[in-house]
């Protein structure tokens, strides 16, 4: 339970920014909490949810920064993500993540960035994905087409 409150304290700002950008937007969501996972195949197991309906929204700086809207169950491939953006694409650091986003690694939630936003297409096939809401414990049920809208995302092949 400690754990819990620590990330939770850590993280309430940022889960109350996607709460807001939620209601902002009227959207039909379901929030979870659940436990700390380290990898997609532990936040599967604690959230009952599959792992390719679990959005990984991974930062990677190019000439700009870029979110990337990744399924679980797979990875960008940064010679796709290349084509699409300008300059070489490398993952961003904890502190360029941060700067980038205004979220901690482990809980980059896609709502309210004011940064380019690409979803991999194949995400739009599930009936829900499941991305972070602002927190390591804390993650939100939701439509990708709502996504998708709510996020600016643009839709392209960048997994491998």
């Amino acid at each position: 339970m400690g754990e819990f409150a620590e990330f939770i304290e850590e993280d309430i700002e940022n889960v109350q920014r996607v709460i807001g950008e939620v209601m902002q937007e009227d959207l039909d969501v379901e929030f979870m909490v659940h436990a700390k996972a380290e990898t997609v195949a532990e936040s599967a197991e604690n959230t009952d949810v599959e792992e390719e309906e679990i959005v990984k929204t991974l930062v990677f700086i190019a000439d700009e920064p870029v979110a990337v809207l990744c399924p679980g169950d797979t990875s960008v491939s940064e010679e796709k993500l290349e084509e699409l953006v300008d300059g070489e694409p490398r993952m961003a650091n904890p502190s360029e993540v941060r700067e980038a986003t205004g979220y901690y690694v482990g809980g980059v939630s896609p709502f309210d960035l004011e940064i380019r936003v690409l979803m991999e297409e194949s995400l739009l096939q599930q009936e829900e994905v499941k991305p972070a809401a602002g927190s390591r414990v804390v993650g939100v049920r939701i439509d990708p087409e709502d996504l998708k809208e709510v996020s600016g995302a643009e839709t392209a092949d960048v997994s491998r």
